[in-house]
């Protein structure tokens, strides 16, 4: 099935660089853009926020060693817009979960930024910005306040209300990346339709 069989669609993906699914699920819409006409706009929503209220000090206190990568991938869109922000969570989120480097690792950090084409200043100018992270609560607030919870998240062509998941274990590519996108949207469609989950004993993040 070709691209011109389907419908464009612009999807606006909720991501945290911590979280393996969405990571595995930002790697197939890569991947399912190259093959359907879709248009990805990326869009940090830390767990740190989602949890707060949750998760006991010593958790938070992980999440938020996280905050200065969300101000980096705020201040690439900035920056750089929207090709930024993908290219810096693309370098980020293959450091983390295919290399295994924390978060907050400085060297880490300025590859990925050099990796994504972005200025180098955006390290120092990232390190501690109140503005920034005012500008992080108030996009949370704003996907929480539309019915955001978690990660990954999808909103499709402008509906106000959000999609969680897909959650995947194995990134498809090519055109069973496209077909599995099929899927989704078919059945994102049906207003009737809310959970599908099978048990996730056996899969490894």
């Amino acid at each position: 099935m070709t691209t011109a069989e389907h419908e464009s669609q612009q999807i606006r993906f909720l991501f945290d660089p911590s979280c393996p699914w969405a990571y595995r699920a930002s790697l197939w819409m890569r991947e399912a853009a190259k093959v359907r006409p879709i248009e990805i706009q990326w869009e940090p929503f830390a767990l740190e926020y989602v949890n707060r209220n949750k998760m006991d000090e010593a958790n938070l206190r992980i999440l938020r060693r996280h905050r200065r990568v969300f101000r980096l991938l705020t201040k690439a869109r900035q920056v750089a817009g929207n090709p930024g922000i993908a290219a810096l969570y693309g370098a980020v989120g293959a450091a983390r979960h295919e290399r295994r480097r924390a978060l907050n690792d400085e060297n880490m950090l300025e590859q990925a930024v050099n990796e994504a084409g972005l200025p180098p200043e955006i390290l120092a100018r990232t390190r501690s910005d109140p503005e920034m992270d005012g500008v992080l609560e108030a996009r949370y607030a704003q996907f929480v306040a539309q019915g955001a919870f978690g990660v990954p998240t999808l909103f499709i062509d402008g509906h106000p209300d959000p999609f969680y998941g897909p959650l995947i274990d194995v990134v498809p590519t090519g055109e069973a990346a496209g077909e599995l996108w099929d899927h989704v949207s078919a059945l994102i469609r049906l207003p009737y339709f809310y959970e599908l989950k099978r048990n996730r004993a056996s899969i490894r993040v």
